[in-house]
């Protein structure tokens, strides 16, 4: 089976930074790579196992290390674990995000509909981190369903 491209590039990436690709930090990356949206550790960790016995603890440290080389990264969800994704820089395309309180689903965002947000931070002397976290949105079919119990 060939390997994805985003994993194929996440492999160049980390090669460039100097770091070694381990067995486990791979099957972080194609686990990721054959799972739909924003997958949490568990749902990570779930498709890592189907690739070969791997602990938990594991697990989380390929997830730790793939975030800190900038080859993953991680959103904020209310009250939720967070979920992972490729970086913009394995994709090359940068997104922020919205997920629904009601159902956790997650929208992926352009970046540009956050910029006034963005320069009205950095005006103040702030650095947003926007694709860090999530707006807090609910969707159409939670809001639907809100109307039909009369909330």
């Amino acid at each position: 089976m060939p390997t994805p491209e985003p994993v194929e590039q996440a492999l160049v990436l980390l090669r460039e930074r100097g770091d070694r690709v381990t067995e486990p930090r791979r099957r972080v990356l194609e686990a990721l790579a054959s799972l739909p949206g924003h997958p949490d550790v568990t749902e990570v960790h779930a498709a890592v196992q189907q690739l070969g016995p791997t602990h938990l603890a594991t697990t989380y440290r390929a997830l730790e290390h793939l975030c800190a080389a900038g080859i993953l990264t991680h959103v904020h969800l209310d009250h939720a674990p967070a979920r992972y994704h490729f970086a913009a820089q394995v994709t090359g395309v940068a997104h922020a995000h919205a997920a629904c309180r009601g159902c956790g689903s997650v929208l992926d965002l352009p970046t540009e509909v956050l910029q006034p947000a963005r320069e009205h931070l950095e005006a103040r002397g702030y650095r947003p981190h926007l694709g860090h976290t999530a707006l807090s949105v609910t969707c159409p079919d939670c809001a639907a369903a809100d109307r039909r119990a009369g909330r």
